[in-house]
């Protein structure tokens, strides 16, 4: 059962829930306060269900992003700087006036189509640009190949590994220099083991007959490496046309399926505190480094009647070059027994989402990646009291949400960040807000802006390694919010040294997760410790006992064989008074994968 402490701190949006539903505090005979104890106790399990869900979503979802793979085909550190134009005093030196960049007309049309001009989206307009700097400047022989040079060093820079610029012979004393550039172009990006299923085209942003360019060879890498049975190496071999290269991939993979098995104490008392749940990936499933996870869960505390859990996922992810598409849908019902005022009576509910995503790659280099992303989803809900259904408490609602995501590399550092706005929408027949509705109640038309940033950066301590991770959450609007759109705080996925039970929410808030990891010696485990800090601000921060938490945890995490865990410790450093927590509040996941 929950701590009846939970009773004391409802916030505006269950309080305006229950005025819209005609509940009024002044007229209630004793039947009628049970039922509006039980309605407000409903309210309340079935937004303590929903957070829960979402800060577990956030958390994966932040965990997946530090670790998606990241391949640099050209070490940033190689990257010569142009950042002089100077060229030495010679004699005989000529004065240039004028640079031509020819492609040699016996090359393929491919490698004619990819050559320089004066077009301003030219793929090497960058190249005349460059050499017009040089306007004026007397030349020599040793000037012409520091030219040279300085622009085959930026067109590396940018990626294009394959092209190559030469010296015709040349008279400078006509004031005009004549460059000879040769595209590297991709004759084939092909499998080493032709017999190999699946395909590689849909992942990689380029294809025969196009530019060679590192990036877009960096960014089909990725996506076939966020595969989790595959491993992708890659050669580019030179064909009999100059000029032309082949991509050959040599693919290493193991079975096409993960089963994995999880158990840990992440649920609520009140449903079931001990949860489990069966998961399975299938990989390439239609050959083109798509991904599907099957999932179940359900509470393992062995209490069916009197309390639980149950949820099924569904996930598909399909590359597209520079895109990503995916797809997830998700049921959940939970249910406890709660003893009334005269009889016990039990407080459930149900909920089911559906998203889609679509996320493009819009720049990348050696040192960051920048991309933005659209999400369009659905929410349904309903909540029951003895399987009678609270009308007021169902919901069917719409979200749009564009954000942008960074991230920026810093030696062996990690800087992962997103901003993003939702929008609550009428779209897909959602549920709109009462026409009477006061201004200052909550509303499903809300606008909310999160950000979340994750820094991860290694270093050593008297030759031992450790790594700090910091992460931050916050969360703005303007718009009063129901309870399950607000943001909480207190919890392993928050603050953490909070056992979850309670929680404080807000329409505004924000927290800091500092931690400081310990790799045990070569043993592929690691101890942490962590302290972290919390805050809610908004009209409902009134109705709590206090807006700020702040706690400490202690733990180990590692694996061995396709067993992984994660056991910790927490304690409350700063909480409000009759804020009611374990102390210590210990955790543990663990999780075999086969």
């Amino acid at each position: 059962m929950k701590n009846s402490l939970r009773l004391s701190i409802i916030t505006q949006s269950i309080a305006s829930t229950l005025l819209f539903a005609g509940i009024t505090s002044n007229a209630h005979s004793q039947t009628q306060a049970i039922s509006e104890e039980q309605r407000r106790r409903a309210a309340e399990d079935a937004a303590q269900q929903d957070q829960l869900r979402r800060s577990q979503t956030d958390a994966l979802q932040r965990q997946q992003q530090l670790q998606a793979p990241n391949v640099d085909l050209q070490n940033a550190a190689s990257a010569k700087a142009l950042n002089t134009l100077t060229l030495p005093t010679e004699s005989p030196c000529f004065t240039i006036h004028q640079f031509v960049l020819a492609v040699p007309p016996q090359l393929s049309s491919s490698a004619q189509l990819a050559g320089a001009s004066a077009l301003p989206f030219d793929p090497f307009r960058f190249a005349q640009d460059y050499l017009q700097q040089y306007d004026g400047a007397c030349v020599g022989q040793v000037g012409l190949n520091l030219i040279v040079e300085r622009l085959t060093n930026l067109i590396l820079q940018k990626g294009y590994s394959t092209t190559r610029i030469s010296i015709p012979e040349q008279d400078l004393s006509t004031g005009v220099m004549h460059l000879t550039l040769v595209p590297g172009v991709i004759h084939a990006i092909r499998f080493a083991d032709q017999s190999l299923y699946g395909a590689a085209r849909n992942a990689f942003p380029t294809g025969a007959g196009q530019l060679l360019n590192l990036r877009d060879l960096e960014q089909g890498l990725e996506q076939m490496k966020r595969v989790s049975n595959q491993d992708v190496n890659m050669e580019i071999v030179p064909t009999d046309v100059p000029g032309e290269s082949d991509v050959v991939l040599d693919v290493k993979r193991s079975k096409p399926w993960t089963l994995a098995a999880n158990f840990d104490n992440s649920g609520a008392k009140g449903t079931g505190q001990l949860q489990a749940g069966l998961s399975l990936g299938i990989n390439n499933l239609l050959g083109l480094s798509d991904i599907l996870n099957l999932g179940i869960s359900s509470d393992a505390d062995r209490h069916g009647g009197d309390r639980g859990t149950g949820g099924r996922n569904v996930y598909y992810a399909v590359p597209m070059g520079y895109w990503n598409y995916s797809l997830s849908a998700s049921d959940y019902t939970y249910h406890q027994k709660i003893a009334g005022a005269n009889e016990d009576y039990v407080s459930s509910g149900k909920s089911q989402s559906l998203e889609f995503k679509v996320s493009q790659l819009f720049q990348r280099d050696q040192f960051q990646k920048n991309s933005w992303q659209l999400k369009l989803g659905k929410r349904w809900s309903d909540a029951f009291i003895d399987d009678t259904e609270i009308g007021v408490q169902k919901r069917n609602t719409t979200y749009v949400e564009l954000g942008w995501v960074h991230t920026h590399y810093f030696g062996n550092a990690q800087l992962d960040f997103t901003l993003a706005n939702r929008w609550g929408s009428p779209l897909l027949g959602a549920q709109s807000n009462a026409d009477d509705r006061p201004s200052d109640y909550p509303t499903f038309m809300y606008t909310i802006q999160t950000v979340d940033a994750t820094l991860s950066v290694p270093f050593k301590i008297a030759d031992q390694p450790l790594t700090y991770i910091a992460t931050f959450r916050g969360q703005n609007t303007r718009s009063p919010l129901y309870l399950t759109d607000q943001f909480t705080i207190g919890g392993r996925y928050t603050v953490r040294g909070f056992d979850g039970e309670l929680t404080l929410a807000g329409e505004r808030g924000f927290y800091l997760r500092n931690e400081f990891d310990l790799p045990i010696a070569n043993t592929g485990q690691s101890a942490y410790v962590g302290v972290d800090f919390g805050k809610v601000y908004g009209p409902s921060v009134q109705y709590l006992l206090g807006d700020t938490l702040a706690g400490a945890t202690v733990g180990v995490r590692g694996g061995f064989k396709g067993f992984t865990y994660d056991v910790f410790s927490g304690w409350a450093l700063y909480k409000p008074a009759q804020f009611k927590t374990a102390t210590p509040s210990v955790g543990f996941n663990l999780t075999y994968q086969y």
